[in-house]
C-alpha cells in the first residue's frame, strides 16, 4: 500500500519578503516586488530584487558564506524557514530518514569575480587567448571559486546545514525544476525510502550575467510605461514576455502517520505528480488528475504557470481547456508571477506555496495586471478581487522553456 504524503512546513524568500505567508499575502493584495533597476550608467532594466537580503540570519556557519552564491543562500534560507514553520524538532528527529531535493542548474558568476583573470588572458590581438586563461587567468580566481556554482551545491549545504543524512538529489529541469523536486521527493515517501523531505528550489539571475542569459532566449519582457509593477501580464492581450525575479521556495513534506505522531500542522495531502517533455502539457496535468483520482469536475482551482509570454500561455490554456473540457467554464485559473517575478528554478514551488495556502483559506488570488482576455479562452482567469470559495482540491503547473511540463494536485487531508 502506498504512503500518504502531507505538507507540513512552508518556506518562501521573494521580492515582496521572506515568509510564506507573506508571499500569500502579497499575491492577495496584488503586492508586487518588481521595480527599476540600474548597476551603473551604462545598465538599468526592470527586476524583483530581494532587497535587504540577510544570508547572517539564516546560515551560522559564517566561513560556509564564501563558497555560497546568492541562489545557496537563498535556498539554505528557504528550507530554513519551512522547517522552522513545520515545528519539527530536529534533535528528535531520525535524520538518516530526512532527504533533501533541491531544482536548480547554472548559477551565474558576478562580473567582478572574472574580471581581474579574464584582463590577464587577454592577447596581443586584444581578444582572450584561452590558453593565457588557463595559465594566468584561473591561477587569480578564489581557489574554491568553482564549488559556489555547482548545481548540486544548494542540497548539499542544506544537508550539511540541518544534518540531514536521507536522499539526497539535485534536479536540473530549468524552470521546472523545483515543482519536480517536490514530485520526486513525494515519491520517494510515497515508496518508503524516506519519512520526511525538504523539497523546493533557488535562483538568483537579477544580476547583468542573468539578464543576458534571459536576453539570448528572447524571452524578456518587451512591454514599456512609467510603473514596472504593471510589465508583467500573464495570460493577457498584451502579455510581452517575462519580467525577471529572483527566490526561494521550500516545502516540508512528510509521511502522513509521522506527521500525526508529532501532531504536525497540516497544510495539504500530496493528491498526484505529473511530469512530460515537449509539448506535453496536458499529459502532465491528466497524469496528475488520474493519480489523486479526482475527476476533472472535482478539482475547483488551477495555479497555472503563467510565464507571461503568449505562446507560452497559449499552450498552457489550452491544455487547461481540453483536460477539463466540459467544466472549464466552472474552473478558477490565477497566476502569481507578477508578484515575484519569473524566479526560475524556484518558480513552481513558489506557485505551490501560494495554491497551498489558497487551498487552505479558501481564498484564490487574482493574477495581477490581467485585464484584456483572449475571448477563446474557456475558463475564468481570477483577476480584481480575490475569490473567496471553499475548495477541496487544487492543481499547481510548471512548464519550463526547455520543454520539461510538470502539474501536481494537492487536497485538503481527509480521514
Amino acid at each position: 500500500m502506498k504512503r500518504r504524503v502531507v505538507i507540513t512546513g512552508l518556506g518562501a524568500v521573494t521580492a515582496p519578503g521572506e515568509g510564506a505567508e507573506l508571499l500569500w499575502k502579497a499575491a492577495l493584495d496584488q503586492r508586487s516586488g518588481i521595480d527599476f533597476l540600474s548597476y551603473d550608467d551604462d545598465w538599468t532594466s526592470v527586476g524583483a530584487l530581494v532587497r535587504d537580503f540577510e544570508p547572517e540570519k539564516f546560515i551560522e556557519q559564517k566561513k560556509a558564506l564564501k563558497v555560497m552564491a546568492r541562489d545557496i543562500q537563498l535556498a539554505v534560507a528557504g528550507a530554513k524557514l519551512a522547517i522552522d514553520d513545520s515545528g519539527l524538532n530536529l534533535s528528535k528527529t531520525n535524520r538518516e530518514r530526512f532527504g533533501t531535493l533541491v531544482g536548480s542548474g547554472v548559477l551565474n558568476h558576478e562580473l567582478d569575480e572574472l574580471a581581474y583573470s579574464l584582463q590577464n588572458a587577454v592577447g596581443d590581438d586584444g581578444k582572450i587567448d584561452l590558453r593565457k586563461f588557463g595559465e594566468e587567468g584561473l591561477p587569480a580566481l578564489f581557489p574554491l571559486w568553482l564549488l559556489k556554482y555547482l548545481p548540486n551545491m544548494s542540497a548539499c549545504h542544506i544537508s550539511i546545514f540541518f544534518n540531514l543524512e536521507g536522499p539526497n538529489n539535485t534536479i536540473t529541469t530549468g524552470a521546472s525544476a523545483s515543482l519536480q523536486a517536490v514530485g520526486e521527493a513525494y515519491h520517494i515517501i510515497e515508496r518508503g525510502s524516506a519519512d520526511l523531505m525538504l523539497a523546493g528550489g533557488a535562483e538568483s539571475k537579477v544580476n547583468p550575467v542573468g539578464m543576458t542569459h534571459y536576453e539570448i532566449l528572447g524571452v524578456l519582457s518587451k512591454a514599456t510605461g512609467n510603473d514596472p509593477k504593471t510589465l508583467y501580464r500573464p495570460f493577457d492581450s498584451d502579455a510581452a514576455g517575462v519580467v525577471v525575479g529572483e527566490g526561494s521556495g521550500f516545502v516540508l513534506l512528510e509521511e502522513l502517520e509521522h506527521a500525526k505522531k508529532r501532531k504536525a500542522k497540516i497544510y495539504a495531502e500530496i493528491g498526484g505528480f505529473g511530469s512530460s517533455y515537449s509539448l506535453g502539457h496536458k499529459i502532465a496535468m491528466r497524469a496528475a488528475l488520474d493519480a489523486s483520482r479526482i475527476p476533472p469536475s472535482g478539482l475547483g482551482y488551477v495555479q497555472a504557470a503563467g510565464v507571461g509570454i503568449r505562446t507560452e500561455d497559449a499552450l498552457e490554456a489550452e491544455a487547461i481547456y481540453e483536460v477539463f473540457n466540459g467544466c472549464a467554464r466552472d474552473l478558477l485559473v490565477s497566476a502569481s508571477k507578477p508578484v515575484t517575478g519569473f524566479t526560475g528554478f524556484s518558480a513552481g514551488v513558489l506557485d505551490l506555496v501560494v495554491s497551498t495556502l489558497s487551498l487552505q483559506n479558501g481564498l484564490i488570488p487574482p493574477t495581477m495586471n490581467f485585464k484584456n482576455a483572449d475571448p477563446s479562452l474557456g475558463f475564468q482567469i481570477v483577476k480584481g478581487e480575490p475569490v473567496q470559495k471553499k475548495i477541496k482540491s487544487a492543481m499547481t503547473n510548471c512548464f519550463g522553456f526547455n520543454g520539461q511540463c510538470v502539474s501536481m494536485v494537492t487536497k485538503k487531508l481527509e480521514s
